[in-house]
C-alpha cells in the first residue's frame, strides 16, 4: 500500500486525503445535495491533489429501517436506494476519474474496524452522542446506539485527515479522533500514528428547512412530499410545491427568526442563485409574494432540472447495466495493513 504523497522541491509532500459519506435512504433532497453532493463536487475543483473517497454508507442506512408497529418489520428497499443515490451523485456531477465512488458493503474492513474499535473504546463515548439520544424510541435497535463507531471506521481506515461535515455531524468526528488517539496509544511504535487524527471541514451552506415547517428540518422521512423539493422532480411539481410553501401574512420579504418559513425560502434562494441575502430582500422589496415563489422555482429549476433528467435516465438503465468501481480497484491506506506490520 503506497500512500498518496508528492515530491515539491526535493521534498514529500504529504496530500490530504477527503472521506465523506451519505447515506440511501430514498430520493436526494435539496437539502441534501446543497449539504453533501455540491460540497463533494466542489472539492473536486478546490482541492485536486487530494484523494478523495466517496462513500455510499448503505450500513449506515440500515439503522432505521427495523420497525415495530403491532408486528416486526424491516424495510429491505437498500439495494434501490444504492443504485438511485449513485445515478444521483453521477449526474450531479461526482466525477470517478477524480473521486472514487463506492459503496460501503463492498469493503469488509469497515465492519471489522469497527469491531476492533468498539473493543477499546468504553460506552460513556457513545452515551454523550447526542444523534441517539435525539433519535431514540423504546424499540431502538443496537445498530443506531453503535453507529458513530461504524462511523469512525469509515473514516479511519482511509486515514483521512479531512472530513466535510455539516454541524450536526462535529461531534461524531471528535469521536473519531477519540478513537484514532486510542488506536495510536495502544498499537503505534513511540512517535508514530498508525492513523493521522482527522478534522473536520464544516461546509458553509445554510440549514434548509421543511417547506411545510420552518422549524423543522428538510426530511426524506417526512410523510407529506411537499415538505421537499426531490432532485428528480419535474419542473410543474417544483413549481407547485414551491407555489405551496408555508409562508405568512406579513408579506414582505425580509429574514426574520420569527418568520422561519419565508426565511428558509430566502435561504434557499441565496443557496441557488448565488446572490448575497440583503440582495435578494432589496430585490423583492415591495414586491408579492408569488413573485418570489415564481422566481425562486425557477432559480431551484435552473440548477436541479437537469440534474434529476440525468438521473432518471441512469435509474432507468441502472438495474442491469449501473456499476460502481469498487474500493479494490484503487490503492488505498488501510488500517488493517498497518496492524500486519
Amino acid at each position: 500500500v503506497q500512500e498518496t504523497d508528492a515530491e515539491y522541491m526535493g521534498k514529500t509532500i504529504k496530500k490530504d486525503i477527503i472521506f465523506s459519506g451519505i447515506q440511501p435512504t430514498g430520493v436526494i433532497h435539496i437539502g441534501n445535495y446543497l449539504g453533501a453532493i455540491r460540497n463533494w463536487i466542489n472539492l473536486q475543483e478546490s482541492a485536486p491533489q487530494a484523494k478523495r473517497f466517496y462513500c455510499i454508507v448503505d450500513l449506515h442506512s440500515l439503522t432505521d429501517k427495523y420497525k415495530i408497529d403491532h408486528q416486526v418489520s424491516f424495510d429491505n428497499s437498500t439495494y434501490k436506494d444504492c443504485l438511485t443515490l449513485a445515478a444521483t451523485l453521477l449526474a450531479s456531477g461526482v466525477d470517478p476519474k477524480k473521486s472514487t465512488i463506492f459503496i460501503q458493503s463492498h469493503v469488509p474492513q469497515h465492519t471489522e474496524l469497527s469491531w476492533i474499535l468498539s473493543c477499546i473504546g468504553p460506552m460513556s463515548w457513545l452515551n454523550k452522542m447526542t444523534q441517539y439520544k435525539d433519535k431514540k424510541t423504546k424499540n431502538s435497535s443496537l445498530g443506531l446506539y453503535a453507529y458513530p463507531t461504524l462511523m469512525a471506521a469509515d473514516v479511519l481506515l482511509y486515514k483521512a485527515n479531512k472530513v466535510p461535515v455539516g454541524e450536526d455531524q462535529i461531534q461524531h468526528v471528535e469521536l473519531a479522533r477519540d478513537y484514532a488517539q486510542r488506536f495510536n496509544s495502544l498499537f503505534a511504535k513511540k512517535e508514530e500514528n498508525l492513523i493521522p487524527l482527522p478534522m473536520y471541514i464544516q461546509t458553509n451552506h445554510s440549514r434548509i428547512m421543511s417547506l411545510r415547517d420552518g422549524t423543522k428540518k428538510m426530511s426524506k422521512s417526512d410523510p407529506s412530499d411537499h415538505s421537499r423539493i426531490n432532485i428528480t422532480d419535474d419542473p410543474e411539481l417544483i413549481y407547485n410545491k414551491i407555489r405551496k410553501a408555508k409562508t405568512d401574512s406579513i408579506g414582505t420579504i425580509q429574514c426574520d427568526q420569527m418568520r422561519p418559513e419565508i426565511t428558509n425560502l430566502i435561504k434557499i434562494y441565496a443557496e441557488f442563485s448565488g446572490m448575497r441575502i440583503p440582495e435578494i430582500e432589496n430585490k423583492y422589496r415591495n414586491k408579492e409574494t408569488t413573485v418570489f415563489k415564481d422566481d425562486l422555482a425557477k432559480v431551484i429549476i435552473d440548477t436541479i432540472g437537469v440534474i434529476g433528467y440525468k438521473t432518471l435516465d441512469l435509474i432507468a438503465v441502472s438495474y442491469t447495466h449501473l456499476t460502481l468501481p469498487t474500493i479494490y480497484s484503487v490503492q488505498i491506506s488501510v488500517v488493517a495493513v498497518s496492524l500486519k506490520k
